[in-house]
């Protein structure tokens, strides 16, 4: 039997207010119908919100600090934040004090165990460039979803954001989806988006019950996709071992 490499997907934004938190936890919950290994991490520094969607509390996370710098166990420092609610597991995030002292490795090191440990890793990220979580987070993701609202300016400013990210972080701009979160109203259809954009776009609707909806095609069709690749690598080996070039 075929198995994927373990998935990081992450949820990033240009800039702020568009809704990407709530996409991440409603992705996450939609995933769950289809899998069960799946972990919601939240990257978010000094203003982390999962924790609050959830109704869980804020952990301070300075034992995984330790453990990276000392060099011991960083898997059991990050179990000892997991918390499971409506049936997948969670990491909140990282607030003030954790923010002053977390360098990139040490978010590689939780990002590590949780590939490990979970079938799919969820990660909220902060929006923009600015922290050393949303990079490490970036790099290592094989998803992401750029989410914008549908509008002309947030759209540009999104496609100057994926340039940047792709140009000096060398994140492959193939793995980039934007997601256009209808937060304000709509000026832009996602065929126009990916004019600008040139990646593959989604269209979320407001509501709550639309959000769920879409959001869980959103996912479906991201499992399709990885259901096709199994395919197409069984054939290549079954090909290979038949002699076929």
């Amino acid at each position: 039997m075929i198995i994927l490499n373990n998935r990081i997907i992450s949820f990033w934004s240009a800039g702020g207010s568009t809704g990407k938190t709530t996409l991440a936890a409603a992705f996450t919950l939609a995933l769950k119908k289809y899998k069960k290994d799946i972990v919601l991490a939240d990257f978010k520094e000094v203003t982390p919100h999962i924790h609050r969607y959830f109704g869980l509390k804020l952990s301070d996370k300075s034992n995984i600090y330790e453990a990276v710098e000392n060099g011991s166990s960083t898997a059991e420092a990050v179990k000892e934040h997991l918390q499971k609610k409506q049936g997948i597991w969670i990491l909140s995030g990282f607030g003030m004090n954790d923010f002053a002292k977390f360098e990139e490795k040490h978010f590689s090191a939780v990002l590590e165990v949780l590939k490990n440990e979970f079938e799919y890793v969820v990660v909220d990220t902060n929006g923009g460039i600015f922290f050393s979580s949303t990079y490490t987070a970036l790099k290592n993701s094989d998803v992401i979803f750029a989410v914008t609202a549908p509008t002309v300016w947030s759209i540009e400013d999104t496609a100057q954001m994926i340039n940047f990210v792709s140009n000096r972080w060398g994140v492959e701009k193939e793995k980039f989806n934007a997601v256009l979160n209808a937060v304000s109203k709509e000026e832009v259809d996602t065929s126009t988006a990916e004019k600008i954009l040139e990646i593959e776009a989604f269209s979320v609707r407001y509501g709550q019950k639309n959000i769920l909806k879409d959001v869980t095609k959103i996912a479906e069709f991201l499992l399709k996709k990885d259901i096709e690749k199994v395919i197409d690598i069984k054939r290549a080996e079954e090909a290979k071992s038949f002699g076929v070039n």
